[in-house]
């Protein structure tokens, strides 16, 4: 069992009970679950490969990091945004640990990488994807489909979707409420109309009850993450369409519904971001130019101009 930190001698912390120190502390702030797993995976790694489960964390300084992060580039199957994303959870963990004085204050550096544009679905793949299927169609392929126009228009993170319920859904005011979120903060959606009717259709279809989950599995229980990823997958492909993830459907939606609204501050609540900043970055990553084609015209409206035609000798 961990002392309490007041009482701790920091020389002889080990780095396992600072690290089981640290997802208490993380658990108390109420970080997603899903954000814990991959803290423990990138940091396990950085522990690992540094052999130093029982060692004193007083110890561990730049060079552990810095020889880590080579063994990171030394895997051919490690992309560099890859290598960002673990050192992104160690520097959590060990600021964590200077924060705490369980080592020594050091700056801990994300490796660069080359940015690249997402490519979202084209409007061509979106026509596809959600135009109804035939009857007859299974019962999955009839979800999937639904699912896929739900997310379309939406933007919602796959474990936030799969987490809804029908009573969740106010089909009085066309609005649905989002408990599970990652930042933690309950959310609120609008849906348009067509989307209502669709989901509508599909509840009456597959007789769910209220408290039911809206995309459930044949007991109706919850669907699995990655039971819907596949299924996404396998129905996009069915109607050849290559790309297959949920998660570029959120990006789809983000850069549709700016471009259509540009109003990056009602996008930034609808994507549960921290702040506005956030937002912006998520934009420039799918090619978005935040500034629209206005052209500026102070001459049309401040200035003062006459109908009254001169001629050009005897202006002065």
């Amino acid at each position: 069992m961990l002392r309490r930190r007041a009482i701790m001698i920091k020389e002889n912390v080990k780095t396992r009970d600072a690290l089981e120190e640290f997802f208490q502390d993380k658990r108390t702030e109420n970080i997603a679950e899903s954000t814990l797993n991959t803290y423990n995976m990138h940091i396990t790694n950085f522990i690992d490969s540094n052999d130093m489960w029982d060692f004193p964390t007083s110890l561990i300084n730049k060079d552990h990091y810095a020889w880590w992060v080579e063994d990171l580039k030394d895997d051919e199957n490690k992309k560099d945004v890859t290598i960002a994303t673990y050192c992104r959870s160690v520097r959590a963990f060990i600021y964590w640990m200077q924060e705490n004085e369980y080592c020594d204050v050091f700056p801990v550096k994300i490796p660069r990488y080359q940015k690249t544009i997402k490519r979202c679905y084209t409007p061509e793949e979106l026509k596809i994807l959600l135009s109804k299927p035939d009857r007859g169609c299974s019962e999955v392929t009839y979800q999937t489909w639904v699912y896929i126009n739900f997310i379309i228009a939406t933007g919602l993170r796959l474990s936030s979707s799969l987490d809804i319920k029908v009573c969740d859904i106010d089909f009085k005011d066309n609005v649905v409420y989002i408990d599970t979120t990652k930042n933690n903060q309950g959310l609120a959606l609008n849906l348009n109309s067509d989307v209502v009717k669709i989901i509508q259709r599909y509840i009456k279809l597959f007789d769910l009850g209220q408290n039911d989950y809206l995309f459930c599995k044949g007991d109706n229980t919850r669907m699995a993450n990655h039971t819907m990823q596949c299924n996404v997958s396998k129905y996009n492909r069915l109607h050849g369409v290559e790309k297959t993830s949920i998660h570029l459907l959120r990006h789809t939606f983000a850069k549709n519904f700016y471009m259509q609204t540009k109003d990056i501050y009602t996008l930034c609540q609808i994507m549960g971001h921290s702040n506005i900043s956030v937002t912006e970055n998520y934009l420039k990553d799918l090619g978005v130019t935040l500034f629209t084609d206005t052209v500026y015209n102070p001459q049309k409206q401040f200035a003062e101009t006459s109908n009254t035609k001169r001629r050009r000798g005897k202006m002065k």
